[in-house]
């Protein structure tokens, strides 16, 4: 099972991605071997006037993940595949062997992380590709599908 950590800072972006639906504060690429498990633990911060790094604070919200490729999508939200940990500012995707194995591989699918807040708006947190490695065969080398 391979675990990756990421630590995101939202602050508004510069420029404008073609990939954002909504102008995410943040972009960020997911690597992910295809056919294994995968915990993948994002951990949210801002800055705050003063310019310290600050946990930003989760609580009462709904975290939703959209994964789109050509031919097929995943979506997880918090409770339902996504772990929250909301004063912490912690989102966890923890990604079974199928879900790996359905991405394709390479730079083709793309992820939007969105907050549903409690006053019923959207915010986009995090987006970008997720990139599905090669998986390895039971006999160690490169596995075809």
């Amino acid at each position: 099972m391979s675990d990756e950590t990421h630590h995101c800072v939202t602050r508004p972006s510069s420029c404008h991605d073609p990939l954002s639906r909504q102008d995410p504060l943040s972009r960020h690429d997911l690597c992910i071997r295809r056919g294994d498990s995968a915990v993948v633990t994002l951990r949210f911060g801002t800055l705050s006037q003063t310019g310290v790094k600050e946990v930003l604070d989760l609580s009462g919200s709904d975290i939703v993940l959209e994964i789109d490729w050509p031919g097929g999508q995943l979506e997880r939200r918090s409770g339902n595949g996504l772990t929250l940990d909301g004063p912490g500012g912690v989102v966890t995707w923890r990604a079974t062997p199928e879900e790996t194995l359905a991405l394709p591989e390479g730079r083709t699918a793309t992820y939007w992380l969105m907050r549903d807040m409690p006053d019923g708006e959207r915010r986009t947190l995090l987006a970008g590709y997720v990139i599905g490695e090669g998986f390895v065969s039971e006999t160690g080398g490169p596995a075809h599908d």
